[in-house]
């Protein structure tokens, strides 16, 4: 009968010993050790390698990790240009390789240092062509504590959910010219990150600017500078707002908000140009359904009492067909272009040097109205899929051309890509 009693005890106990609290867990509590050398506690010698979005080679005795990782995106484009605005242009069909990127990234101390560095070998988002490698990331992040950390080096400020989205996980074959148009293109400087507590998180940036010849791989050249502050959190569940669609096919709804912003003082061709731009998004994903929308404005002091302002946005929506594999997705894009006269932050080499879509083309536009539709399979998630798409972008011009008001471009856009 004792031991029956000692039995049933130890029994009893058994779920309170299982939740009690780790040594290296109670030290880091009271402040004796630091969570990195708690890390370090649980780590044997040797070297372990496997793949984890790329191939991935740990030395647990140092705290050491390093992952190699590709991203290729191939596709074929069939582009229908407006003769009747553009006569001595022609309709274009062709195969490229849209993207080609290799990348390095990892973690020293056990994790309290993270460190990526990034190269684009094609063509990719900045549409350079110059038949070399780009540095688009390279930075590191220190995880000082559980609730902040801060980055530094050359990586995407806040501004637009839609450009901080790797490409791997975009909807559609491209982002949204809305959100090429007002997005600001990465940039060199550091960044500070706080959780406020489980759902939401404050980050405060500054970055070189956008001068001429800064942005891209571009060192400060004067003493001007611009900063980005942003706030993102979820209302409800939870989710990853920088992977669109609803892969996961998610239970519950989640939803997700976020708002930033930045003013930058410039110098171009000799000129000041100040800038203020604000970006607010929303995002939900509940079982296979998607929605993705972001609001606009951006404004340039361009000195004198001279104001440009332009104010665009763009909503997405997605749903799986299949489960996991079949998705379609519809998008649908404005942007107010001020007469013409509206100034982007276009990724094709920032600020100082961008090609405008409110003023490229045959003519200035008034604004500019896009629409995407998209077909996904995906064969692996974001590692492996394929995008059919069509896309149509209605330039409402200042003045008519030719006799017309509208430059319509339409394309047609087969795509695969794949992340490893």
């Amino acid at each position: 009968m004792r031991k029956l009693t000692v039995l049933a005890s130890l029994l009893l106990l058994l779920p309170a010993v299982s939740q009690a609290k780790s040594l290296e867990d109670l030290l880091v509590e009271k402040g004796v050790i630091t969570k990195s050398e708690a890390r370090g506690a649980h780590h044997e010698g040797g070297a372990k390698v496997y793949w984890r979005n790329g191939s991935r080679l740990d030395f647990a005795d140092t705290g050491f990790s390093t992952s190699i990782y590709t991203k290729v995106q191939t596709r074929y484009t069939f582009t229908d240009v407006d003769n009747d605005v553009n006569p001595g242009e022609t309709n274009q069909s062709g195969f490229s390789v849209q993207t080609a990127r290799l990348g390095v990234a990892g973690s020293v101390l056990h994790e309290e240092f993270e460190y990526n560095v990034e190269f684009e070998l094609g063509r990719g988002e900045a549409g350079l062509n110059n038949g070399g490698a780009t540095l688009l990331d390279a930075y590191m992040t220190w995880n000082a504590c559980d609730w902040g950390g801060v980055q530094m080096g050359q990586f995407r400020p806040d501004i637009s959910r839609g450009f901080s989205t790797r490409i791997e996980n975009l909807q559609f074959a491209d982002r949204s010219v809305v959100s090429d148009f007002y997005a600001i293109q990465r940039n060199q400087g550091i960044r500070a990150n706080v959780a406020l507590n489980d759902d939401w998180q404050f980050a405060a940036a500054l970055f070189n600017g956008n001068s001429t010849n800064e942005g891209l791989n571009g060192t400060g050249v004067d003493t001007r500078h611009l900063g980005v502050v942003s706030l993102r959190g979820d209302l409800m569940g939870e989710m990853d707002p920088f992977v669109e669609g609803d892969i996961d096919n998610t239970e519950d709804m989640a939803i997700n908000v976020g708002v930033a912003a930045g003013f930058g003082e410039n110098v171009l061709a000799g000129a000041s140009v100040d800038e203020t731009v604000v970006s607010a998004d929303v995002n939900i994903k509940q079982g296979g359904m998607s929605f993705h929308a972001e609001y606009f404005n951006l404004e340039h002091d361009l000195g004198g009492g001279a104001d440009v302002s332009s104010d665009g946005f763009y909503a997405q929506v997605g749903y799986f067909l299949e489960p996991k594999e079949w998705e379609i997705a519809l998008r649908y894009g404005y942007i107010d272009c001020d007469d013409g006269n509206a100034i982007g932050n276009d990724i094709q080499g920032g600020l100082g040097n961008s090609v405008n879509v409110c003023q490229s083309g045959a003519a200035a536009a008034d604004d500019i109205n896009e629409v995407n539709v998209g077909l996904n399979y995906y064969w692996w998630k974001n590692h492996m899929k394929a995008q059919l798409g069509y896309s149509m972008l209605d330039r409402d011009l200042t003045a008519p051309v030719n006799g017309e008001d509208d430059e319509i471009e339409t394309r047609w856009i087969l795509q695969l890509s794949s992340y490893f």
